[in-house]
């Protein structure tokens, strides 16, 4: 089960969830991360509270059910997926399509990761195929739903 939480504030500025939380300075935005907390923490308890009372509309689509529940400017959607994952990268692959899709290119990541561009190029190939993808864009797109 996925679930993605979007505050108002950060899903209006065009920050996603794998992104940092952007900071605004608008009157009543929580500014820091306690307050920011603490307002998704409440908002998720009472959509817990809404879907254990009340039914829920549900979107099915050929990858799994997703339901989208809004509290107080946070809106979470939760998505179940009906597949089984057919792949499973490695923790080392995994941290290299990050890089990827950060836009790291194998030179970078070979340098960041203290390895070299081919021992990046080899993970590279292996992560292509696990995913039976053919560039780097498609593997962010399929790999991380971009």
């Amino acid at each position: 089960m996925t679930a993605t939480v979007t505050p108002a504030s950060i899903r209006d500025s065009g920050t996603y969830a794998h992104s940092p939380p952007a900071r605004d300075t608008g009157p009543g935005d929580a500014t820091d991360d306690g307050a920011l907390r603490a307002c998704i923490v409440a908002a998720l308890q009472a959509m817990l509270d809404h879907v254990e009372l009340y039914a829920v509309e549900t979107t099915t689509t050929d990858s799994g059910v997703s339901v989208m529940l809004e509290h107080d400017n946070v809106r979470c959607v939760l998505v179940v997926s009906s597949q089984v994952p057919r792949h499973t990268l490695s923790p080392r692959e995994l941290q290299i399509a990050r890089l990827v899709a950060d836009g790291s290119t194998n030179r970078a990541i070979a340098s960041s990761l203290e390895i070299s561009p081919w021992t990046v190029s080899t993970h590279m190939r292996r992560i292509f195929a696990k995913l039976d993808v053919t560039s780097r864009a498609e593997m962010v797109a399929q790999f991380f739903g971009a």
